[in-house]
C-alpha cells in the first residue's frame, strides 16, 4: 500500500476511497498516480502544483472549473482526453465509469527549470485546458500506465516521459505572462466556420498552423489548442483528413495521374501522399482506384 503522506495530493478533493491496487510514484520534481479508476468524484479543490490528468478509453469524464473569479464552466468528454490544470485553479471532476486514469503532479520549479533550459523562457504561464485530445501526451501517459501495471516504475523512464510531456505543455498550453490568456471552450462557431471554409477553398495552398491561425487572428499556440478542443483533431490531422477526402474524389476520375492528384491536394511529394493515404484509408491510392474500377 502507498504511504498516507504520498497519497496526500491525490486525496485532496476525493469523495471516494482510492482503489486498493492504485499505483503511486514519487519522482524528482513530479509524482504519478495510476489506477483503473471506478466511478468517482473529486469535489472542488486546488493544488499547489500543476496537475495533468489523462483518461484512457473507455473514460467518460465531466469537469467543472472556475475560469475567471466565480465564472463556472463545464465540459463532458467520452474517450481519451487530457486536462491541464495550473496550480491554484479551482476545479472538480467526475469519472462516470471505470477506466484507466493517470494523474501527473508537476512541481513549479521542475517546470520552470525546463522552460529556461529547453525553451530559454523564464516567463511562461500554463493556461487551464480541460478534456481535449493530445496524442503525444496520451501516448506518454499510456507508457506510464503500462509500466505502472507491473507494480513499479523505472525512475529514468518516468523522468524521460514526464520531461517530454512538460516540454509539450510549455509549447502548446503556455503563454508569456504579459500575453493575454486564451479562452477555453474551443474556437467558437464563427471562427471555426472561417477556418473550415479557408481550408476547403484551396487544399493545395499552404495550410500550416501559422497560416490557419492568421485567419482568425490568434497565435499558433492558442489556435492549435482551441482548434483541437473544437474538432478533436490537431490542425495538421484535420488538414490531412480533408486532403485525403478530396483525393478520394479525384481518384474516381480515370486517367488523372497520382502525382497530379498529390499536387492538387497539397502534398509536397507523391510519396508523402501515398504514405498519408495508406495511413488514413488503409490502402494505397492505386489499390483504392482499382477497387473503384472493379465495383463498376
Amino acid at each position: 500500500m502507498t504511504e498516507p503522506s504520498q497519497e496526500r495530493m491525490i486525496l485532496v478533493g476525493a469523495n471516494d476511497p482510492l482503489p486498493d491496487d492504485h499505483f503511486w510514484f514519487e519522482g524528482e520534481g513530479f509524482s504519478v498516480y495510476a489506477a483503473k479508476q471506478p466511478r468517482s468524484t473529486w469535489h472542488e479543490h486546488v493544488h499547489d502544483c500543476v496537475q495533468v490528468t489523462v483518461g484512457l478509453e473507455p473514460a467518460h469524464m465531466h469537469a467543472e472549473w472556475r475560469a475567471t473569479g466565480k465564472l463556472r464552466q463545464s465540459k463532458e468528454f467520452i474517450g481519451n482526453a487530457v486536462t491541464v490544470i495550473p496550480a491554484h485553479v479551482p476545479h472538480k471532476t467526475l469519472w462516470q465509469r471505470r477506466a484507466a486514469l493517470i494523474h501527473i503532479y508537476i512541481r513549479g520549479e521542475f517546470l520552470r527549470r525546463l522552460a529556461l533550459d529547453v525553451l530559454q523562457q523564464d516567463s511562461l504561464e500554463l493556461q487551464p485546458t480541460y478534456l481535449v485530445r493530445d496524442l503525444l501526451i496520451e501516448e506518454l501517459a499510456r507508457l506510464l500506465y503500462l509500466e505502472s501495471e507491473k507494480g513499479h516504475l523505472n525512475a529514468a523512464v518516468a523522468s524521460a516521459a514526464v520531461t517530454t510531456l512538460c516540454v509539450r505543455l510549455l509549447r502548446a498550453y503556455a503563454v508569456r505572462k504579459n500575453e493575454a490568456a486564451y479562452a477555453t471552450g474551443g474556437l467558437g462557431p464563427a471562427r471555426e466556420r472561417r477556418v473550415r471554409e479557408y481550408i476547403e477553398a484551396d487544399l493545395e495552398r499552404d495550410l500550416s498552423i501559422q497560416s490557419l491561425a492568421d485567419v482568425v487572428g490568434l497565435s499558433p499556440q492558442h489556435f492549435a489548442v482551441l482548434f483541437r478542443e473544437s474538432t478533436g483533431f490537431t490542425p495538421h490531422q484535420y488538414v490531412n483528413h480533408r486532403r485525403i477526402a478530396y483525393a478520394q474524389e479525384l481518384l474516381k476520375k480515370d486517367g488523372v495521374p497520382l502525382i497530379e492528384i498529390s499536387m492538387q491536394c497539397g502534398f509536397s511529394s507523391q510519396s508523402q501522399f501515398i504514405t498519408t493515404f495508406r495511413k488514413l484509408v488503409g490502402m494505397t491510392p492505386g489499390r483504392f482506384r482499382s477497387s473503384l474500377t472493379a465495383s463498376r
